[in-house]
């Protein structure tokens, strides 16, 4: 699923959904965690700048001292903190923000460490100590402009681990080189599939609102039982559906949530790939199609993620191609149904000279695509 920037003020926040930023050409300006976190009645959002950031609770439109909720933003250019996240446990692992040798590493400008220490302490303290956690809001750059992908809400802490296993101190160095630094192993928590409500974040950003309303379920378990009951979050099993598979839930709505989920990030990775049609060049990514070579309903969980099964084309070369009048050869070469004639040949801008890149691993889609999709009669259309 994705949500164009007009639509960041009243967008919930839904695991694997994909946030566009603004099309100013200033990162700051287009940045779409500052939108997508400006809450109605509320005066501050999140900072525009930085992989962490916090929001402070308010009170009759002042800023108060308290942190509402943090939101970790990764954006993987850091090679030597690099931040990662294990959906086969459900794991984020996050490093503070101390960057410099010999600095005390609770003493950064954001004061992040300092934070992190603060919240963990809480979350493996007691009932009281854990309704003092603020959720913590994770991202991860689609390096699609500056669009950002939500991973999920992730509590401190892990399963199994003490308080020093789970916020591991990291030293390096020594005397005026050394370094300091947290490595932070958080949980992310199961969420329902309509995700998180703007309400919930509302409530998180009154001084005085119940943090436990129109919260996730799993949040309100955490802060009732602790970390030892929390589920974590099992992306691998809710990022494909079996189209043909009978699924039982809540609402259609819900379904169809989760196959635009899939599709989406489907999407995504051919944008990253090469962000232009395949046929005739064209740019404009909001126009782009990610079309499947084997078709969604014909293709398995895996072959629906899968980037090799796709191609970014126009709409016009799209519609083209996934009706069957166009079709390429292993060699990249385009191969034209004898039903387009020239006049519709000249229209769509098609002639056999075209050809595109393919990989290997294209090659198994396309010929699917050959033998049963491409319209190879020129007396009767299939």
């Amino acid at each position: 699923m994705r949500f164009k920037y007009e639509q960041l003020s009243s967008s919930p926040l839904i695991v694997n959904a994909i946030y566009e930023g603004g099309s100013k050409g200033n990162p700051a300006a287009d940045d779409p965690l500052t939108k997508l976190f400006k809450i109605d009645g509320y005066t501050k959002s999140v900072g525009n700048r930085g992989g962490f950031r916090k929001s402070t609770k308010e009170y009759k439109g002042k800023n108060m001292k308290e942190i509402a909720y943090g939101v970790v933003f990764s954006t993987g250019k850091i090679k030597e903190w690099p931040n990662t996240y294990d959906k086969s446990t459900g794991t984020f692992t996050y490093y503070g923000d101390n960057r410099e040798a010999g600095n005390d590493y609770l003493n950064t400008k954001q004061k992040g460490n300092a934070w992190l220490k603060d919240i963990y302490e809480k979350a493996y303290g007691s009932y009281n100590d854990r309704k003092a956690v603020p959720p913590i809001f994770v991202f991860e750059s689609t390096r699609v402009g500056v669009n950002v992908e939500f991973l999920g809400v992730a509590v401190p802490g892990i399963k199994g681990k003490s308080q020093n296993q789970a916020l591991e101190l990291l030293t390096l160095g020594k005397g005026s080189n050394r370094f300091q630094n947290y490595k932070a192993n958080l949980t992310m928590i199961n969420i329902e599939p309509e995700g998180i409500s703007r309400e919930w974040i509302a409530q998180l950003k009154d001084m005085n609102g119940d943090i436990t309303k129109n919260a996730p379920q799993e949040w309100v378990n955490f802060i009732e039982n602790g970390l030892g009951n929390v589920t974590p979050l099992d992306v691998l099993h809710k990022e494909t559906l079996d189209y043909n598979e009978k699924i039982i839930l809540p609402s259609e709505k819900q379904y169809l949530r989760k196959v635009r989920t899939t599709q989406g990030k489907f999407r995504e990775s051919l944008l990253q790939n090469a962000p232009f049609c395949k046929v005739c060049g064209m740019d404009i990514s909001n126009l782009l199609v990610a079309s499947h070579i084997k078709p969604w309903k014909d293709a398995n969980d895996k072959e629906r993620i899968d980037p090799y099964n796709g191609l970014l084309l126009c709409p016009a070369h799209n519609a083209a191609f996934d009706s069957g009048y166009i079709t390429f050869q292993i060699d990249g070469s385009i191969e034209i149904s004898p039903l387009l004639n020239k006049i519709n040949q000249k229209l769509l801008r098609i002639n056999h000279e075209i050809k595109i890149e393919l990989e290997l691993n294209h090659l198994r889609y396309i010929d699917w695509h050959r033998q049963y999709v491409f319209k190879k009669n020129k007396f009767k259309e299939a």
